[in-house]
C-alpha cells in the first residue's frame, strides 16, 4: 500500500511542464522556492545595469607582449608599467580583458593571465600598495570578459602602475609561447582617469605582429571592448546625428554650438554613433579629421582656432581631446576628412554626443546645436530620431552617458550579481540532483512490482516522440522551403529588375550576393532536415547544385564518378561536409579574386575524395605555414575525421584536397 501512494506522488510529480526531479525537490524542500525568489530580484536588477557587449565594438585592441613560458620568472617577469609623470592620489584601478575575433568566435579574455598582480609605484619606482587577483581566474564561470575594478581606500599618491602577470596561456598564433594582454588599463583621481595617454613600457616580453591591433600606447588610449559608457533606463528617442551625403570624403562638414554664455572648457569629447546595421565596422559616421573653432562672438569664429586633430577610427568609444578655451560662447566643429568605408558608398560624419569638459563639467549639456550640413530629423529603427538635439542631450545611442569610473562600478555590480546568481543555480542543480538519486533509487524498487508499466510506457512515449520530430522537421523544412525559399527568391528577382532600370550598384550587388548566398544555406538546411527517401536528391548531388548558385558569376565545372553519385553520408557527415563546402566556396568568391574554379568528387576504395581548385591569386608563403590559416576547413576535416591537404602558391591558384573514410554499410554497391 505504501509503495502504490509514492506511485501515485511520482506520477503526479512527472505530470507537469518542471523535469520529475525538481517537482519532487520543490515538494519536499521549500529551499528552490527560495533559491526562485532571489533569482528573479537579481534578474530585474540586472536588467538596469550595462551589459557587456559579444560583438565587435572596434578601435584598438590593447597592449600584448609574447612569452616563452607559462609561468614568470627572474629574467621574464611577465610585467608591463604605465606612468603618467606627477604623483596623483588614486582611488580606483580597472583593468579591461582584451579580446579577440577568429573563426572559432569571441574570445572574451584573450591573454589574461590565471592570476596577476597590480603594484602601485611611487616616484622613484618603489611599491606603495599592490592588489591581488586570482588565483584560477580562468575556472570563472563567469567573468568572461568582465573588466577588474579595485577600490584603493585610502586613495595613496603614486606616478605609475605595474601588472605582473602569473601563469600564462599559450598563443594560438605562436608556436610554443604565450601571451599576456590587456585591453585597457585606467587609474582613477576622483572620478578623472590619470592613466589617459600615460607612458607604457612592456618589462619584458616581446611585440606581437600585429602592430595596428597591439601596442603598448594602445594599453592607456582609453579604448575598451566594452562599448559607451551608457546608463541603462527610461527609453529616450534621440539616437545621434547624421551629415548629408558626400561624394568625396574630403567635402567638409560643420556643427556649431552656441553654448548660451561665455565659459570655459579643457577638453572635447567625440562620443561615435552606433552603427545601423551589424555589417558596418565600429566607429560608423566618426570623423577621420577634425578642426575646433571657439569665440565669444559667432562671427569671428574662423580666426579663433583651438586645436587640430587627425583622428583613428575608435570604434565604439568615446575620444577626448585637450582642447582648452576661455571666455566662449560659440563653437564651431569642422570635419574636414569624412567617414567614407569604400568606393561607391557616400561619405558623412556620425555621431552620438558632444561634450567640453569644462570645471563646473559638461559645457554643453543642452546647448543649441546648428549645421547647415545636417540630414535633419530622420526615422531611426525602433521609431527613434537622428537630430541635433541628441549632441547635446546627455544621451548616447541605447542611454544616458555616464562618468567611465560610474560606468565600470555597474559592471562591477552586474559581475557580483551574476557571481550570486551562478552559485545560486548551482546550488538548486545539487538540490534537484540529490532528489533526483532518491527518486531514482526509489523508482527502481517500485518498478520491479510494475515493470511491465514501465517497460511499455517509454518505448510508446519514444514512438510517439519520433513521429512529432518527423513530423516537426518535415513541417520546418517546408515552411523554409515554401516562405522562407519563396521570398529570398523575390528579393533576388526584384534586385535583378531594379538592377536593370537603373544600372549595377555596390548595394544591388551586394543584396544579389546575400540573397543568393542565404538561399543556398536555406536550402541545405532544408536537405538535411527532410528524412532520407526517394524525393529527396544525394548528397553530391546537393553539392553539385550548391557550387551551381555560389559560383555563377565564375567559369565553374564540377565532375564526379559513378560511385560517387550513389554515395550517402550521415546526417551529422553531411552537416560538417556541407559547411566545409560552403567555407570553400566563400574563400574562393571573397578571397581569391579567381576566374575559374573546379570541383571533383570520387569514390575510390573506400574514400570518399573531394578536390577543389581555382585559379586565384594563392596564398603567400609566409602564411601558409601557420596554424591559423585555413582553420575553419581543418577544423571541418576533423570533425569528419577526415585528411585534409592544400597546396598553393601566389599567382597559381589553391588546390584543396579533402579524403572522407567511408562506412562500409553506406558506400555504394558495386562501386570502385
Amino acid at each position: 500500500m505504501r509503495a502504490l501512494t509514492f506511485l501515485l506522488l511520482l506520477t503526479v510529480l512527472v505530470s507537469g511542464q518542471e523535469a520529475w526531479e525538481g517537482r519532487l525537490a520543490r515538494a519536499v524542500d521549500g529551499r528552490l522556492d527560495e533559491i526562485d525568489a532571489r533569482l528573479a530580484d537579481i534578474s530585474r536588477d540586472l536588467e538596469s545595469l550595462p551589459r557587456l557587449p559579444i560583438d565587435d565594438q572596434g578601435g584598438s585592441g590593447g597592449f600584448a607582449s609574447q612569452h616563452s613560458a607559462a609561468f614568470p620568472s627572474e629574467a621574464d617577469p611577465h610585467a608591463v608599467e604605465i606612468h603618467w609623470g606627477r604623483m596623483e592620489e588614486v582611488d580606483h584601478i580597472a583593468l579591461v580583458p582584451a579580446r579577440r575575433y577568429d573563426a572559432s568566435g569571441l574570445e572574451p579574455q584573450f591573454g589574461m593571465p590565471d592570476d596577476f598582480r597590480v603594484q602601485g609605484l611611487g616616484a622613484e619606482g618603489e611599491v606603495l600598495f599592490e592588489k591581488v587577483a586570482g588565483p584560477d581566474l580562468w575556472k570563472d564561470p563567469v567573468r568572461a570578459g568582465h573588466p577588474f575594478l579595485f577600490s584603493i581606500e585610502p586613495a595613496v599618491a603614486i606616478s605609475g602602475l605595474r601588472i605582473l602577470a602569473g601563469k600564462l596561456a599559450p598563443d594560438a598564433d605562436g608556436e610554443g609561447s604565450f601571451v599576456h594582454a590587456w585591453a585597457e588599463c585606467m587609474a582613477f583621481s576622483r572620478g578623472r582617469n590619470i592613466a589617459l595617454g600615460g607612458e607604457t613600457r612592456a618589462v619584458s616580453g616581446m611585440a606581437p605582429t600585429a602592430p595596428w591591433q597591439w601596442a603598448a600606447n594602445y594599453l592607456t588610449d582609453g579604448q575598451t571592448p566594452l562599448g559607451l559608457p551608457e546608463k541603462i533606463g527610461d527609453p529616450h528617442m534621440n539616437v545621434g546625428w547624421l551629415s548629408e551625403g558626400r561624394e568625396e570624403d574630403r567635402a567638409s562638414v560643420v556643427i556649431e554650438l552656441d553654448l548660451g554664455k561665455e565659459t570655459a572648457f579643457d577638453a572635447l569629447t567625440l562620443f561615435p554613433a552606433k552603427r545601423p546595421t551589424s555589417d558596418l565596422p565600429g566607429g560608423f559616421g566618426f570623423p577621420g579629421e577634425l578642426t575646433l573653432f571657439a569665440s565669444a562672438q559667432r562671427n569671428d569664429l574662423d580666426e579663433k582656432e583651438i586645436g587640430h586633430w587627425t583622428l583613428r577610427n575608435p570604434g565604439h568609444n568615446p575620444v577626448t581631446l585637450k582642447a582648452a578655451a576661455s571666455g566662449v560662447r560659440f563653437v564651431r566643429l569642422r570635419v574636414d576628412r569624412l567617414w567614407k568605408p569604400y568606393e561607391g558608398y557616400p561619405a558623412f560624419c556620425a555621431l552620438s554626443e558632444i561634450t567640453l569638459e569644462g570645471p563646473a563639467g559638461n559645457v554643453a549639456a543642452g546647448a543649441k546645436v546648428f549645421s547647415p550640413d545636417g540630414m535633419g530629423n530622420i526615422v531611426a529603427p525602433g521609431g527613434k530620431y537622428w537630430g541635433s538635439l541628441s549632441l547635446t542631450d546627455g544621451f548616447g545611442p541605447e542611454g544616458q552617458l555616464i562618468s567611465s569610473l560610474e560606468w565600470l562600478q555597474r559592471l562591477d555590480q552586474r559581475l557580483t550579481l551574476e557571481h550570486e546568481a551562478h552559485a545560486l543555480r548551482t546550488e538548486a542543480a545539487g538540490l534537484v540532483s540529490k532528489w533526483r538519486r532518491i527518486g531514482l533509487w526509489t523508482a527502481i524498487a517500485i518498478s520491479l512490482l510494475a515493470l511491465a508499466l514501465l517497460i511499455a510506457l517509454p518505448i510508446r512515449y519514444r514512438a510517439r516522440e519520433r513521429r512529432k520530430l518527423i513530423e516537426v522537421r518535415e513541417r520546418i523544412a517546408g515552411d523554409l522551403h515554401d516562405e522562407v525559399g519563396s521570398n529570398l527568391g523575390s528579393i533576388q528577382m526584384f534586385a535583378d529588375l531594379a538592377e536593370g532600370r537603373s544600372g549595377p550598384s555596390d548595394e544591388l550587388k551586394r543584396i544579389q550576393r546575400i540573397a543568393a548566398e542565404t538561399v543556398s544555406a536555406v536550402r541545405d538546411i532544408v536537405w538535411l532536415l527532410r528524412p532520407h527517401g526517394g524525393h529527396r536528391i544525394g548528397t553530391v548531388e546537393h553539392l553539385r547544385e550548391t557550387a551551381s548558385i555560389m559560383l555563377e558569376r565564375l567559369k565553374w565545372e564540377f565532375t564526379a564518378n559513378e560511385a560517387a553519385w550513389q554515395t550517402e553520408l550521415r546526417d551529422e557527415q553531411n552537416r560538417h561536409l556541407f559547411l566545409y563546402f560552403r567555407e570553400a566556396m566563400h574563400n574562393i568568391l571573397r578571397h581569391s579574386e579567381a576566374t575559374q574554379a573546379g570541383v571533383r568528387i570520387e569514390v575510390i576504395d573506400g574514400l570518399l575524395t573531394m578536390h577543389i581548385h581555382d585559379n586565384g591569386r594563392g596564398i603567400p608563403a609566409e602564411k601558409k605555414e601557420r596554424s591559423s590559416t585555413l582553420r575553419a576547413l581543418r577544423q571541418r576535416a576533423d570533425s569528419l575525421k577526415a585528411a585534409f591537404h592544400f597546396q598553393s602558391a601566389p599567382g597559381e591558384g589553391t588546390h584543396l584536397d579533402l579524403k572522407i573514410p567511408l562506412d562500409p554499410r553506406r558506400a555504394p554497391k558495386g562501386g570502385a
